[in-house]
């Protein structure tokens, strides 16, 4: 079984996840059956100034860490807008640590964080063919409201 440390932070741990940023947008790149080029022009500081901007009045990173490598293998980043919407905006677990518990260590942490912050309701966008964790996110109360369409580049 995997020895997993897990480290809370704030804003200032953005630049911890990058590598593990990465490995997300390529799978959802990898998934993406309409904005596979979206996910690929995507820079990390882009992402960081999304995250950032001035309508977000906190943010929590949670990152899980292999102990016996010394290596991030996952994480969660959740904010809270000025309107108190508590979002999960990116969850991710390397490949070779999912389906042990990791995500949802991670996932739990986050809506701790938001329920102490007593945000007024908590959103999640998945991205289209990464419908999968649908299920996942249904555990923990989430269900689909809306399907919002967004026209695809150049199509």
């Amino acid at each position: 079984m995997i020895n997993v440390e897990y480290i809370e932070g704030a804003q200032e741990s953005l630049y911890l996840i990058q590598s593990l940023w990465k490995g997300s947008r390529t799978y959802h790149k990898n998934k993406s059956k309409y904005f596979a080029d979206t996910y690929a022009n995507k820079r990390f500081q882009d992402r960081v100034n999304e995250l950032t901007d001035d309508s977000k009045v906190g943010m929590k990173v949670n990152l899980a860490k292999d102990k016996d490598t010394g290596q991030y293998i996952g994480y969660c980043i959740s904010t809270i807008n000025k309107e108190m919407i508590g979002e999960i905006d990116s969850l991710y677990v390397e490949k070779e640590y999912r389906k042990q518990g990791i995500g949802s260590q991670l996932m739990e942490r986050a809506l701790e964080w938001l329920d102490t912050n007593k945000v007024n309701s908590k959103i999640v966008a998945v991205g289209d063919g990464n419908e999968n964790v649908i299920d996942f996110y249904n555990h923990y109360g989430f269900h689909i409201r809306n399907i919002i369409l967004e026209q695809v580049p150049n199509a």
